[in-house]
């Protein structure tokens, strides 16, 4: 079950159609038909803040009504207590299937574990919550968050080998997704044994806006000239650093190297122009591994506990800006 999710991720990035089908292990696809016919499907988003939420959303919409069943969302707005909110009352709801894009590590487990009681099978989604498989979730679908942030440390160190002063935009402190990249980014640079120097490390909280302000507050607190290199862990932050060196009168790419996660459209264009150095993806096209787990549970298969995407690093080497979304 693991590889034959793990190959359906990699063909929803090549562009598969939206025929509410599943993946097989050989990389085809099997027709389920409406298996979700009469079903409802009720997802906990986070927020709807960015293009990478609002395709997520958008693609297991799209794959639930494709296979005939009711998608019901709820947006908690960045705000963990709403989604707490939002859980219980889709729970209350009644639905068939649950899935959830848990906003942070904690806050969740009670809600969570009211829906496993009522014997509703719940799907995690991009994140992890600090809870128990058979007790809090059926199965954890997302990225492997440290890999991510070690590929951009590779590619940060192929550019600059000799070390450099980096400046980090995390996401924030409660989300496994924002840790886990930013200790993979950290980590690989520190077994270099290279002079790569964190000089500023501030909170970002996911958004363009807020990074380019912290962008904006570093330079002027470092000095443009003593910053080689900003890791962000999301790319609309790379997006609001890049505004931020713009607007210093710096070129991104060339005064300062940007790197960032999730293989946005944006930052696809902007890795193939130059004014990023790399992006490493995370998909957001959870429609199909969803349905796909979904269909397995209904015809009583064995579904993993954890399940892990399968993820690319784009450079200039290799990038495909319509990979991006």
């Amino acid at each position: 079950m693991k590889k034959k999710l793990a190959l359906l991720m990699t063909a929803v990035m090549t562009a598969m159609s939206l025929f509410g089908v599943a993946a097989c292990a050989e990389g085809e696809t099997e027709d389920v038909g409406n298996i979700l016919e009469g079903k409802t499907v009720g997802f906990a988003q986070t927020d709807s803040m960015s293009a990478w939420r609002t395709t997520e959303t958008d693609s297991i919409k799209e794959y639930v009504e494709a296979a005939g069943g009711q998608f019901v969302v709820r947006d908690a707005s960045g705000d963990i207590a709403t989604q707490e909110s939002n859980v219980r009352d889709l729970v209350a709801l009644g639905v068939d299937f649950l899935v959830v894009a848990p906003l942070e590590d904690n806050g969740l487990q009670g809600a969570l574990e009211e829906a496993m009681a009522n014997e509703i099978p719940t799907i995690l989604v991009d994140r992890a919550i600090a809870g128990e498989a058979g007790v809090h979730y059926t199965t954890a679908i997302m990225s492997d968050f440290f890999w991510e942030g070690e590929q951009c440390a590779n590619a940060l160190m192929e550019a600059l080998p000799d070390g450099a002063n980096i400046v980090i935009i995390n996401g924030g402190y409660d989300s496994s997704t924002s840790t886990d990249r930013q200790d993979g980014f950290v980590d690989a640079l520190d077994a270099a044994g290279y002079e790569y120097t964190i000089v500023a490390e501030q909170n970002g909280n996911w958004l363009m806006d807020e990074a380019q302000a912290v962008m904006e507050s570093t330079i002027q607190a470092q000095g443009g000239d003593k910053i080689d290199a900003v890791f962000c862990v999301t790319d609309d932050m790379v997006q609001g650093a890049m505004n931020a060196i713009e607007a210093a009168g710096l070129k991104p790419g060339e005064d300062i190297l940007t790197l960032g996660i999730d293989g946005t459209r944006a930052a696809l264009e902007s890795v193939a122009s130059g004014k990023q150095l790399a992006s490493c993806t995370c998909t957001p096209y959870f429609g199909p591994v969803v349905l796909d787990t979904i269909a397995a549970i209904i015809n009583g298969e064995e579904v993993e506990a954890h399940i892990t995407n399968t993820d690319t690093l784009y450079t200039a080497d290799n990038v495909d800006v319509e990979m991006g979304f």
